[in-house]
């Protein structure tokens, strides 16, 4: 079983480092609750001042989860390391996959088309002018948005939400959530490749009429869509619907693989009632 990788983080705590986080989860630290019922060990594995400074850390960071703090959470974990929100962080349901579909690449001259809007439970687009029935207007994402804690895109950090952002300026809207890229955590992990290049590395299929279909093609689709092409209208917003929910898979994996490269091969079960009882018995 994979372990809620947030709640056995330590290096957002300041003076912590991978390595130090390493060591810890040598010393059977594997989270936060053990942290705090040994702290002996967690000084021997990093120093009693250093420990000090972790104590304080882990029970903000407790604070913060119990009081859902998304600022915090979004502070406090860089592009490097908010894959260790996918789990511990938020329920499933509250997580938002999403992508858009533009006119180009350039956020303030080309416009959004289109903003998938995918969870566990409802596949969502917020379509530019006049939607097709069971659809929704582009204005209403930002409200939209706000019901959820965690928000996983595909290079959303360079192109997906610098667009919304610029797209609902005048709204004053700003994208407070976490962020997961899923880009960034594939290229840390040494994953080349766009979204349907890496979907292929790692066994993720689509089917039917957008198999094989990439962003630029959205492009002219939204371009025949305004000269009234209603098959053109659901090739879009299927392909977009699509780019969401298949985040959700590659998150799994690319989680799953960044985990067992960082943790699995350091971490080290220990039984601390029993050791601490063999210990009482040969000294007491």
């Amino acid at each position: 079983m994979v372990r809620p990788m947030l709640t056995a983080s330590f290096n957002f705590a300041k003076g912590m480092t991978e390595d130090l986080e390493r060591a810890l989860w040598g010393r059977g630290i594997l989270d936060w609750e053990l942290a705090k019922a040994h702290p002996e060990e967690v000084s021997e594995g990093v120093g009693g001042s250093r420990a000090g400074r972790l104590a304080e850390a882990l029970a903000e960071a407790q604070k913060a989860l119990a009081g859902k703090d998304k600022q915090w959470f979004r502070s406090s974990f860089n592009p490097h390391e908010s894959y260790r929100l996918w789990r511990g962080y938020c329920a499933p349901e509250r997580i938002a996959l999403v992508d858009i579909e533009t006119t180009g690449l350039t956020p303030g001259y080309d416009q959004i088309t289109v903003i998938g809007l995918v969870d566990r439970n409802r596949q969502r687009v917020f379509v530019a002018g006049k939607p097709m029935p069971g659809d929704e207007p582009l204005d209403r994402f930002p409200a939209a948005i706000k019901d959820y804690d965690l928000i996983v895109t595909f290079n959303g950090d360079n192109f997906d939400l610098p667009f919304i952002e610029r797209h609902f300026k005048e709204q004053g809207y700003r994208s407070e959530l976490p962020h997961m890229d899923l880009l960034v955590l594939a290229r840390d992990l040494g994953i080349s490749g766009g979204l349907k290049d890496i979907e292929k590395q790692v066994g993720i299929a689509r089917g039917g009429e957008i198999a094989g279909m990439r962003g630029g093609e959205a492009i002219a689709l939204w371009g025949a869509w305004k000269n009234g092409d209603a098959a053109a209208y659901k090739k879009i917003t299927t392909y977009c619907k699509a780019d969401c929910a298949n985040l959700w898979d590659l998150a799994e994996i690319l989680y799953a693989k960044r985990w067992d490269k960082i943790h699995t091969a350091h971490a080290k079960a220990i039984d601390f009632a029993k050791v601490k009882g063999q210990q009482l018995s040969i000294f007491g």
